[in-house]
């Protein structure tokens, strides 16, 4: 059975304490207000912790594992998920080479898997040309094989995969498609919003009519542990994004779609 999973926001927690929605799992990912919103997020539900940096950086042994490790067991997280991301700033000697790329994310992604005490997943990026993330970090080939060859799972975040497509000029069905979709363990769904100058970009706004017909698609074709709305939050950064009731109509269609995916 697949486990519905949002962001933690006030919003989502006032539509709890009032029987509004049905969530199975709260996400956490801010560490710097960590410590206040797990105490209060896990008297009330299990919590999904998403928490680590990309995969690319080069300060990797830097962080506290220790740190992460107990915070995992705290929050009852199955699993962790990495960004595979690689942006030029890892590569003072820019640009970097695909091979270079391709190595990096390798040797972080088993380093991060050797470091954890759980699961790790690796979550697609997305692509966009104003950005400074290579493209290549984003082909689904690359995605594929690393998965196998570091023998972990994917965490098929969708908006970032509409993102990429479109800058990618693909059809995200057919990038769905071309992913290692055995490995999915997690989804992340929320809706990207188009810019006049810049195209799709990922801004975590209310989902449409084409993003649940993704998901619609995906779900069929993937056995996910994990559907995790990634609308709301809180911070200056999410705040103006936790529409209450943007909230309660997305987990309540994705109720919907997750209890009878076919």
């Amino acid at each position: 059975m697949i486990k519905l999973a949002c962001n933690y926001s006030a919003e989502l927690l006032n539509l709890l304490k009032h029987e509004k929605v049905i969530v199975d799992w709260i996400k956490l990912s801010r560490w710097d207000v960590y410590t206040k919103e797990v105490q209060i997020a896990r008297k009330i539900r299990p919590v999904l912790l998403h928490t680590l940096p990309n995969a690319a950086q080069s300060d990797l042994d830097e962080l506290d594992w220790n740190h992460v490790n107990k915070a995992i067991e705290e929050c009852g997280s199955p699993h962790i998920a990495i960004h595979l991301s690689g942006r030029h700033k890892y590569w003072p000697n820019y640009p970097a080479t695909i091979d270079e790329i391709k190595q990096r994310l390798y040797h972080g992604v088993l380093y991060c898997k050797e470091n954890l005490n759980v699961d790790l997943l690796i979550e697609n990026v997305p692509y966009d040309t104003n950005s400074d993330v290579y493209k290549c970090v984003t082909d689904p080939t690359l995605i594929y094989s690393l998965c196998e060859d570091t023998d972990v799972g994917l965490l098929l975040d969708l908006a970032h995969l509409r993102v990429a497509a479109y800058h990618r000029k693909e059809s995200p069905y057919d990038y769905v498609d071309q992913l290692p979709l055995h490995r999915v363990r997690e989804i992340h769904v929320c809706g990207p919003q188009h810019d006049p100058e810049k195209g799709l970009q990922d801004r975590h706004v209310e989902m449409a009519e084409e993003d649940y017909q993704l998901l619609a698609f995906t779900l069929t074709k993937t056995s996910p542990d994990f559907v995790t709305l990634e609308y709301g939050g809180t911070g200056k950064k999410m705040e103006w994004r936790s529409d209450q009731d943007a909230l309660e109509r997305q987990l309540k269609k994705l109720n919907e779609m997750v209890n009878n995916p076919n």
